[in-house]
Formats: structure tokens, sequence, C-alpha cells
């Protein structure tokens, strides 16, 4: 037995395909096995490649958000298991961003768009299929492989997006998540995207290929609707996002905010925590232009937010944090490094809501004033004081003479 399982492992790898990459395209990791071919797209998150972070795949290098080419009929898996994956549960979607644009997903019940499948009537559409610890969470099945085929309504996301909305330690004691993806109509050659369930704005791009890797639509359609956020050069240096303008010197800021800064990795994220104190304190600086008490929360509350994420991300840019395993909740190392995790994903995740909340009830995205720090302020003089009278001298009167 043992034998015979080392006998296809070996095939397995003898037939695996290397991640590979024509332009900008990545078709993942890629073996066969009993004639049914299989690849793998290994997710993580860069947290420091924007104001969210955004998706990378070990199969195909640093780059975020990489453009992925999909062979039609081929299981694809993507897998979560990576820590940083914490509160990004990824789907699948016809057009960029799936549900927070309000645009059709991946779904049994969906065909996809302009196809003249009947998939829709027997819930048999191409859908992702949610896995945690090998187990698959839902009904439905276009994939023999993985569950017996069946048409239904529940491919598994009820059950998966909410585990991510777990604490860290719970979350990432789960077992490995993974999406499952077998995509099965013909007539249908536009780009799909994967996307986060939690967080807006950090789609990517699916192409269709052929078996040689050949895209079948060399048109990026639909189009992705926003830039990806690059970060500055000195953003970069500290791993955040958004501190480019409030290095100081600044005129809305003190002199410094940390004093006695060492050498090294400890001053260097010193100086990123002066830069991003003065961010929070400029963006803190508001106006109520809004006659709103929620305006007001909202303006404040939102930098203050973007504070916190960042204080978090230079931290973990110094690499001072050693914890391999973040579950250990004895080790102080891993404590923080949840606890980070925490403050990273779910402040962003309310950052957008509050925003949302902005754009509902119609108020500015922002109300800043601008405080100038450096100018003296401008008071009244006061009174100049009179100097003391000098006490009188006292006049002796002589004696007078008998």
């Amino acid at each position: 037995m043992k034998f015979q399982t080392i006998s296809i492992l070996l095939a397995t790898l003898l037939n695996a395909q290397t991640a590979s990459a024509d332009g900008d395209l990545c078709h993942g990791a890629c073996s066969t096995a009993g004639g049914e071919k299989s690849c793998v797209f290994t997710a993580s998150l860069n947290l420091s490649a924007g104001e969210l972070g955004y998706y990378v795949f070990e199969e195909c290098g640093s780059e975020a958000n990489p453009t992925l080419g999909v062979e039609k009929g081929v299981t694809y898996r993507f897998v979560q298991s990576d820590e940083t994956n914490y509160y990004h549960p990824l789907g699948l979607a016809y057009y960029p961003d799936g549900a927070h644009d309000d645009v059709d997903e991946l779904e049994p019940g969906i065909a996809p768009p302009g196809s003249n499948s009947d998939c829709a009537d027997t819930n048999m559409c191409p859908a992702p299929m949610y896995l945690r610890g090998g187990e698959y969470l839902g009904q439905y099945s276009n994939n023999a492989g993985i569950a017996p085929l069946t048409g239904s309504e529940d491919f598994g996301l009820d059950f998966y997006e909410p585990e991510f909305f777990l604490d860290v330690v719970t979350w990432n004691s789960a077992g490995t998540y993974e999406v499952a993806l077998k995509f099965d109509v013909d007539d249908f050659t536009d780009d799909i995207f994967y996307f986060c369930h939690i967080h807006q704005f950090m789609t990517g791009r699916i192409k269709f290929v052929d078996s040689a890797g050949v895209e079948l639509s060399p048109v990026d359609s639909p189009a992705i609707a926003y830039e990806y956020d690059m970060p500055s050069a000195y953003d970069q240096t500290c791993g955040t996002y958004g501190l480019g303008d409030f290095q100081l010197p600044h005129p809305e800021c003190p002199e410094q905010f940390v004093c006695d800064k060492p050498d090294g990795v400890v001053g260097q994220f010193a100086g990123c925590l002066d830069s991003m104190n003065c961010a929070m304190t400029a963006g803190m600086t508001t106006n109520v232009n809004q006659g709103s008490a929620a305006a007001l929360f909202l303006h404040q509350m939102i930098p203050h937010h973007q504070n916190a994420v960042n204080m978090c991300k230079a931290l973990f840019h110094t690499k001072e944090l050693t914890c391999d395993d973040v579950t250990d909740e004895d080790e102080p190392h891993c404590v923080l490094t949840a606890l980070c995790y925490e403050i990273i994903n779910v402040q962003n995740f309310q950052i957008q809501n509050m925003r949302g909340v902005i754009e509902a009830l119609g108020y500015d995205a922002e109300d800043d004033c601008k405080v100038d720090v450096t100018t003296p302020l401008m008071t009244k003089a006061p009174k100049a004081t009179k100097a003391p009278k000098q006490p009188k001298e006292s006049k002796t009167k002589a004696p007078k003479r008998h």
C-alpha cells in the first residue's frame, strides 16, 4: 500500500508543471494524476501593498493581484492556509468586486453573462466550492472529484465566509480553507474575477486559457474601474500606506512625537511613528461643516483607525515579532501578531463601513481644516506693568533746640 502511494506521488511530481507566466499571466502549479488535471494557487496577503493589502500567490511570485490563467474543465484550488488570509475569504465573480458592487458572482443559479447555457435551471452553473480542513461545506457540485454531482443553491459560502469574522486564533485553528473551481461552460470567454468577500477594491483578473496556456480572449473585459494603490517610496521603507506627505517637519505637526530615537531598526520605526502620528493629527483636525455629530465622529474616527492600521503594519515591517504559531496565546510575540492581524483587517473593514455611511448620508468624504502649529498663536499683548513706586525717602527733622 505504501509503495502504491509513493508511486502515485512520484507520478504526480513527474507530471507537475511549475507555475508559468506568459507575459503577465500566471497559470499556477498544475499536475496530472489518473488522467485528471488539477492546479493550485496558494494565496496569501501582502498587507503593505496598499491601504487594504492585495492577494499574492506563491506560484506567481511576489506580484500583487496577478492576472491568473484558468483552463476550462480543470479543477483549480485556491488554498487559503496562510495566516495572512485572515478576514479575506476569496470569492469569484463575473464582474469586479462581486456583490460589493451589486454585480453577479459565480453561483449555481447564475449562468455566465451572454451564455446560451441552461445551467441556471438546474442550479448547475460554474461556482466556487468552499472547503475547510478537506471537508466540502456545501451541497452543490459540478465536480465529482470533490462531491457527487448535485444541483443546489448551497455551495458552502454561507459557512465559509462567516468563519473569517472569528478571532484570528479560532479561525487559524479550524483547518485549511480552500476554494475549488471547475468552470465547464464553453460559450463564455470573457474574464472572471477573484475578490475578497469582506473588503472591497481588492479584485484581481482571471483569464480563460486553452490547454497550451494561450488566452481565449486577449481583451481585458470587463474592465476594473480603479487603479491599484501604489505606496510611496517612503511608505515602502515603513511598510505603511499614505504617509508620504506627512514626514516631519510638517506645518500641522509638532517637531516630534517620539523623543530620544535610537539608531537602527527601532529608530526607523520611531521615525515612521512620527509620520503616522502627524497624519492622524492632521486628519483629526476637522471642521463641523456638516452640522452633524455623526459626521464629525466619522471624519475623526477614520484617521484614528488608519493610524492604528499603519502602526501594526510598521511593527510587522520591523520583523521584530517572531511567532511560529499565531494560536500560541502564551507567547507574547504571537499575542502581538494576532492582535495586529485583527487591528489591520477589522479596522480596515470598519473604515470601509464608515466611508459607506458617509456616502449614504450625503456627507463630504472629508471635512479637514488646517491648523499651522509652527506659527505662534496671536494673542493680546499683556498690559504694560508700571514700575513699582520707590518708597519715599523719610525726612528726619532736626530736633528742636530748647
